[in-house]
């Protein structure tokens, strides 16, 4: 039996994201969603999610509608330690008080588009206010792998190592291991034979799987369109339901993808 976190990112990127969280959601099919607060999200949308109880963190947003530039150039600048300490604290307070506006709650955890909250002088500044503002603090995305995957590595080698061990030693609860790392290029049956892969590969606990669903849409910009149209047709496919079954895969909350 596998215990499974499925993520969807990007809620509050635009209406075809959120529709696609909000039903997945009512399904049962994702437990979490990361919002992009700087997004946005409709009132019958988000009375649907508080009607399903997928549980909301916060998608810390750098490259996106923050508009802080390229995921390059935010990495670059993190490393070189070329933010000033104000500017960052703003950032990070104005996304999370759009987020207790717009949802009424408390994030459950947070992460970051692009992995960003796990970036130098990023981190260090997300934990400070998390800190200053929570009695009891949201969950941390730990980008900790556990299959061998070279993206998958590659996230977890900018930052991911170091800031699991800082929540480690600062009180901070984090999931154990992290998936769901592809280059969005899958056709169907590829894209399978992936997720038949990472439900292998997955240990029985602790495992947080990041994904990307939109339903089908026109007239807004997305990189990753195809990607997103891909991973709604395989949620919503028998196979993957079946795939489920085989591996006798349960829902699994945030607090019980944190295995100490």
């Amino acid at each position: 039996m596998k215990y499974i976190t499925v993520n969807i990112d990007d809620l509050g990127m635009h209406p075809a994201v959120n529709e696609a969280v909000c039903r997945l959601g009512e399904q049962g099919i994702a437990q979490s969603a990361s919002l992009m607060s700087l997004g946005t999200v409709s009132q019958e949308h988000w009375r649907s999610l508080q009607q399903s109880g997928i549980e909301i963190g916060l998608h810390l947003d750098f490259t996106g509608f923050a508009k802080q530039g390229s995921l390059k150039t935010v990495l670059l600048k993190s490393w070189l330690r070329r933010w000033n300490k104000n500017d960052l604290r703003n950032l990070i307070c104005r996304q999370l008080d759009n987020f207790e506006q717009q949802s009424g709650q408390v994030p459950v955890f947070v992460d970051g588009h692009q992995h960003v909250h796990q970036f130098p002088q990023i981190r260090e500044v997300l934990l400070e206010e998390l800190r200053l503002r929570y009695v009891k603090c949201p969950y941390l995305r730990s980008t900790r792998p556990f299959s061998v995957s070279a993206k998958g590595q590659l996230i977890y080698m900018l930052g991911g190592a170091y800031f699991r061990r800082v929540l480690k030693h600062s009180g901070f609860q984090a999931n154990a291991y992290f998936g769901g790392v592809y280059s969005f290029d899958d056709d169907m049956q590829t894209l399978s034979q992936r997720w038949q892969q990472w439900l292998v590969q997955a240990p029985e606990r602790g495992t947080v799987l990041m994904c990307h669903p939109a339903v089908p849409y026109d007239g807004v910009y997305d990189d990753i369109q195809l990607a997103r149209e891909m991973e709604w047709r395989w949620f919503c496919s028998a196979e993957y339901h079946d795939l489920l079954q085989q591996y006798e895969v349960q829902a699994q909350s945030w607090r019980d993808a944190v295995v100490l």
